[in-house]
């Protein structure tokens, strides 16, 4: 085997390169996919807390308003 044939065979493709830079976007893509997940997640449990709150708050000042 002639040393361009060993060159050949350890250089990757540019289609190889292509695909692994695909590969490292889509990724990087669902790693920040996964992270607003994650915000959306926080923010919905944090709204809801606030509602409880809220909803709490009405009710007691219900009541006080009735007397």
């Amino acid at each position: 085997m002639s040393r361009e044939s060993l060159d050949a065979l350890e250089r990757p493709s540019p289609d190889d390169e292509r695909a692994d830079d695909l590969a490292a976007r889509l990724a990087a893509v669902e790693g920040a996919y996964r992270e607003l997940l994650h915000r959306v997640d926080r923010y919905e449990r944090e709204r809801r807390e606030i509602r409880a709150r809220l909803e709490g708050v009405l009710s007691r000042l219900a009541t006080l308003k009735t007397t």
